[in-house]
């Protein structure tokens, strides 16, 4: 049976056509959620999961309405207020600190979801599979580039233990001098008498400085007593 053939019966509603568009809606879902849940973002995979088969769900009861009950009206009706109703997800995953903003990746992964669930309850399986190729490259693959190439040239994100009695004004003085600036600084990790740890957002402002040379610089400051560089900071 070529593909040409079988479209037509993935386009009904079917038991067996519900079941693939589900399952569809619920994989592709589920492979855009494990990239952002790996990495701990606000939303992951059941989240991703759930807003796809949902907005699936939705273009199937319209679908159903039309085709089965006889209900008249714009198909696209219902599932046209998903595009707008995500957003009220998208916004609880972002995050301003500061000086800058997070969440902002997770929030339009969440409403690319939304639009390949739309996909796959419509019964476009090979657009919902194909968006799920794209999304995956754009949250991972690209990740990495940007990461290379753009965002760990200007910021790193470091755990520094500094003496308790420090100030921050004098801290960012030494940081300043060096080329950088604080950008935001919480409590991380665990404390001792002689000393606590921070978790701190910091802006290069010296572009000639790379991670080694940042790290060394901070590392020889005398109030330094430890810092180490974590992982870059996702959006």
């Amino acid at each position: 049976m070529t593909l040409m053939a079988i479209l037509p019966f993935l386009r009904g509603l079917s038991p067996l056509t519900l079941l693939l568009r589900f399952l569809t809606a619920c994989i592709c879902g589920g492979v855009v959620g494990y990239s952002r849940g790996k990495y701990h973002r606000p939303a992951g995979i059941r989240t991703h999961v759930l807003v796809c088969l949902g907005a699936a769900s939705t273009v199937l009861m319209s679908q159903f309405s039309i085709e089965i009950l006889g209900v008249s009206g714009d198909t696209m009706r219902v599932p046209a207020q998903v595009v707008s109703g995500i957003g009220f997800l998208g916004a609880g995953s972002i995050m301003k600190n500061r000086n800058h903003v997070t969440g902002l990746t997770t929030a339009a992964g969440l409403w690319a979801t939304a639009g390949m669930g739309l996909c796959a309850g419509a019964g476009y399986l090979e657009c919902a599979i194909l968006m799920c190729v794209i999304i995956y490259i754009a949250l991972v693959p690209l990740y990495k580039l940007d990461a290379m190439h753009v965002k760990t040239a200007h910021a790193l994100t470091v755990y520094m233990e500094l003496s308790p009695d420090l100030r921050l004004s004098h801290l960012m003085k030494s940081l300043s001098a060096i080329g950088m600036q604080l950008n935001s600084i919480e409590p991380f990790g665990s404390s001792g008498e002689d000393y606590t740890g921070y978790r701190l957002e910091i802006e290069m402002l010296d572009h000639d400085l790379d991670i080694d040379l940042a790290m060394k610089a901070m590392n020889d400051l005398d109030e330094v007593q430890f810092v180490q560089h974590l992982s870059e900071r996702r959006s």
